[in-house]
């Protein structure tokens, strides 16, 4: 076969990770609107997306365990997310993540990304296609990547750190509780 003789070809490799719709919020148009979003930043430039079900009950990609699901996102290069999980399971292995809140000036996914201070993320009542296209170029350089490993050190650390002072708590006597 000649095509061995071709140069090399690549392209990112992009883990999607989209929420599905969640009827306890009513926020249908904004989902789209992310969903429309991330497809026009998908169209915007080569990358091979692989999208990924961080759901294991009814896993639409055929994952079945926790371990599957964050092996594929340690490899890509870029995670696009819709979901909390997304971005955790990114940083956590080191992977810069693009996060879009489908819930209007955010909820649970953008207060993820302050907590884990990770800065690239938005609301899908305020996204920008030029600037969902800087974002995905920063999220494909080393520094990003150094981010996110910090990002998750740190994230580590504080947890472990919260982890003992619940578990203090817990070893005092209801006593010694009252007077905290």
């Amino acid at each position: 076969d000649i095509a061995i003789l071709w140069e090399r070809l690549s392209a990112p490799v992009v883990g999607l990770i989209r929420v599905n719709r969640q009827i306890e919020y009513k926020e249908r148009a904004l989902h789209d609107r992310a969903n429309a979003a991330i497809q026009q930043l998908i169209a915007s430039r080569p990358m091979a997306v692989v999208p990924i079900d961080t759901r294991l009950e009814s896993n639409d990609g055929g994952l079945r365990s926790p371990a599957e699901v964050e092996s594929l996102i340690a490899r890509t290069n870029v995670v696009i997310s819709t979901r909390l999980h997304g971005l955790v399971f990114a940083l956590r292995n080191g992977v810069p993540a693009i996060v879009i809140d489908p819930i209007a000036r955010g909820a649970k996914v953008k207060a993820q990304a302050e907590a884990l201070r990770w800065p690239v993320a938005f609301t899908a009542d305020e996204l920008n296609a030029r600037e969902l296209e800087e974002a995905f170029d920063y999220c494909l350089t080393p520094e990003a990547a150094e981010r996110a490993r910090r990002c998750a050190a740190d994230a580590r650390m504080r947890a472990a750190r919260d982890r003992q002072v619940f578990l203090d708590c817990l070893m005092q006597s209801p006593a010694d509780r009252m007077e905290r």
